[in-house]
């Protein structure tokens, strides 16, 4: 006989279709609730996920109990399925095989969309499960996207279905947009992306000729900047709108597909020979890349879609091309878009007219010291004493720094890691633990220096933090004459 667990009925009820019930939740630690007064009294109101958010005991690990006993654990209540979740992620974190989680996860979440699975991401966040577990989950994703390991019962919706029902978007109209919307362009890149991952994947089940083989790694690199298209224009949007979870867990997984690709072709460009030594991990890349396609297709770009207005998809597109070209996809004009664009460049061009800015040193206009701003080499951004973004000059190029950035809280333009380090920066500002903190590294193979100094007003009250960055290539490469 099949034993089920329905976590909808109360305890009472459970433990009259099967008086085992009651010896598990006892070993689990619910003994007051198996006592026969207080089965007969609170058993009859209580359900187990209600009790274990009393006794603070996790969900999940009640539910693997029971599931080790051979039980079938079966619910439509959402904080039940965020405790399969995290159960999930624990089983990734203990070395668990990731077939194998795969094929369960794809059986228990064939039926749920997208929406709840990232709002479940969002809440154990916030619980305080780190990001960086999280973010395991994406490869677990991958199997309910494409199918891998299982195949999901009869009857439940397609993938696609499932995905487009979550964003209440329908798959028709992001197919009708113009061809300059930003998503039709980032949509277009996706596509280039593919045939030249294709191509990839061809070369490294045929002869692998390195010569070739590296210039289609190198193109590769594109990836870069259509992930900083997203990350900088949809994902901070979607941060304002609540909806977190692309931001907190697609940003880190980005991040790592970047640094494993700049590692994989610093290591080619060392020496092309020895491609062949990176084979399975130029493999592993292209499948998290598609991957992540998929997640942007059916998650992000729908959901952005569904948020954002009509002058905030403008401002995207007026920031796109400061984000470069992607695989060769150009950014036609928007003609819908132009009204928008030349209002904006007005406000501008009467922004810099007028009188003269007064200094302790001397006076400039507007245009004069806009002028000057641009000619310096280094990008200054200035985050007011309320940590938001408030201006920024971005000659450089070495971070990028869309329009749509001003007026936003400095957290939700950095990726998740990141954050605690800003966080706890600017804090150590206000209480001027210290008041400023350089740093070198190399960004894209160049010498960068990242200086950020805490400010303060006449009476010591802190009033903001500036940012310069400056690239140090040219000039290292005097000296070195």
């Amino acid at each position: 006989m099949e034993k089920i667990l329905d976590l909808k009925k109360t305890v009472a009820e459970l433990v009259e279709e099967n008086p085992e019930v009651s010896e598990i939740m006892a070993e689990i630690g619910f003994k007051e609730i198996t006592n026969p007064v207080a089965l007969n009294v609170m058993g009859r109101i209580m359900t187990i996920p209600r009790g274990a958010a009393v006794k603070g005991i996790d969900l999940a690990k009640v539910i693997a109990a029971f599931e080790e006993r051979g039980y079938q654990v079966i619910s439509d209540d959402a904080q039940s399925r965020q405790g399969r979740i995290r159960n999930f992620i624990e089983r990734l974190s203990s070395g668990e095989d990731l077939d194998s989680v795969r094929a369960d996860f794809v059986q228990e979440f064939s039926h749920v969309d997208a929406q709840e699975i990232m709002t479940a991401e969002q809440t154990l966040i916030k619980e305080g499960m780190p990001v960086s577990e999280v973010q395991r989950l994406c490869d677990v994703h991958s199997a309910l996207f494409h199918g891998v390991a299982s195949e999901p019962p009869p009857g439940a919706l397609s993938h696609d279905e499932i995905h487009a029902q979550a964003a209440s978007v329908n798959p028709d109209d992001i197919d009708a947009l113009p061809e300059a919307h930003p998503l039709t362009i980032l949509r277009a890149e996706n596509a280039a992306l593919e045939t030249l991952l294709d191509t990839i994947e061809a070369e490294l089940d045929g002869a692998k000729r390195t010569d070739v083989m590296f210039q289609h790694i190198l193109a590769l690199g594109d990836v870069r900047s259509h992930y900083i298209k997203k990350e900088e224009l949809l994902m901070p949007l979607l941060y304002d709108y609540g909806v977190t979870g692309p931001s907190q867990v697609m940003w880190g997984i980005d991040d790592e597909m970047k640094r494993e690709l700049a590692m994989i072709i610093k290591a080619l460009k060392a020496d092309e020979e020895t491609l062949p030594m990176y084979e399975a991990r130029i493999r592993a890349l292209t499948q998290r890349i598609r991957e992540m396609i998929f997640k942007e297709e059916k998650i992000l770009f729908p959901l952005s879609l569904r948020y954002f207005t009509q002058m905030e998809w403008y401002r995207c597109y007026h920031d796109l091309p400061d984000m470069g070209i992607s695989f060769g996809v150009p950014i036609p004009a928007w003609a819908e878009a132009q009204p928008w664009l030349d209002q904006e460049a007005a406000r501008l061009a009467q922004s810099q007219v007028g009188g003269k800015l007064q200094f302790p040193t001397g006076e400039l206009s507007m245009e004069q010291l806009t002028t000057i701003l641009q000619l310096l080499p280094v990008d200054i951004t200035f985050i007011d004493k309320d940590d938001v973004v408030r201006f920024f000059t971005n000659e450089g190029q070495v971070f990028t720094r869309p329009l749509s950035a001003l007026g936003r809280d400095v957290m939700n333009c950095h990726p998740p890691e990141i954050i605690p380090v800003v966080r706890n920066l600017i804090a150590d500002f206000k209480a001027k633990k210290r008041t400023q903190m350089i740093v070198h590294r190399y960004i894209r193979e160049r010498p960068i220096r990242v200086h950020y100094q805490a400010m303060y007003d006449k009476s010591g009250t802190y009033i903001g933090t500036v940012e310069f960055v400056t690239d140090h290539a040219e000039p290292l490469e005097k000296f070195r004459r």
